[in-house]
């Protein structure tokens, strides 16, 4: 099996490829990992993974600058299938447009837009929210859990750094929220594919749990 870490010139794209490779290591699973931005790698690929780390225009500009990319990207996943994993950008890019900055379309894979984290108020020591949401927070699964959050409880601590958030239409395909001041979605999914707002990566042994359930997950 072949995983694609995409390269668009954003993201923590080493620590990203260390902790699949750690994963795929632990579950002595058969599989390659490759980053790269080269289409025909990505058409060859069987997993694909986005992430993002930046404002969501830059990103996208990011992706246009790849020609055909965005394009192969939904033939890819939308038309043939291929298990995705888009990491806290790599998520937001799935909504139909953002408000970060200016207004900027998305893929449109789920309804919905990215806005700004509302921070009037206080948290329950007083403080201000501050914005951007960083650092460690906890999540609040859904009933119907989906398998990458398989053994994980909402006791345990995922790493979040982001100033937007997706203003999601279709609340059944959120499958985690985490609080800051208001519900934001954490784990969205979606037939093949799936976002999470948090860093996997960076989030310790629950970020590798995660990784590995979504290297595993046959949807």
């Amino acid at each position: 099996m072949k995983l694609i870490i995409i390269d668009y010139g954003s993201g923590n794209l080493k620590s990203v490829e260390n902790a699949f490779k750690n994963s795929i290591l632990e579950n002595n699973l058969n599989f390659s990992v490759e980053v790269t931005s080269e289409l025909k790698s990505i058409k060859n690929s069987d997993l694909l993974v986005l992430p993002g780390v930046g404002s969501f225009p830059d990103c996208k500009e990011g992706l246009q600058k790849i020609q055909g990319l965005i394009d192969v990207l939904f033939d890819e996943v939308i038309i043939k299938n291929k298990l995705f994993l888009g990491i806290c950008v790599g998520m937001q890019l799935m909504a139909e447009y953002s408000l970060e900055k200016v207004n900027t379309d998305g893929f449109g894979w789920f309804k919905g837009n990215i806005e700004k984290i509302n921070n009037n108020g206080t948290d329950y020591l007083g403080r201000n929210y501050k914005i951007p949401h960083m650092g460690w927070n906890n999540l609040e699964i859904s009933e119907e859990r989906h398998p990458i959050l398989k053994n994980i409880t909402e006791k345990e601590q995922f790493y979040f750094v982001h100033s937007y958030y997706f203003k999601i239409k279709e609340k059944n395909r959120v499958y985690a929220n985490t609080n800051y001041n208001h519900k934001i979605p954490a784990v969205i999914a979606k037939d093949n594919y799936v976002g999470v707002q948090f860093h996997p990566e960076k989030s310790s042994f629950s970020g590798q749990k995660l990784i590995s359930n979504w290297l595993m997950w046959k949807p």
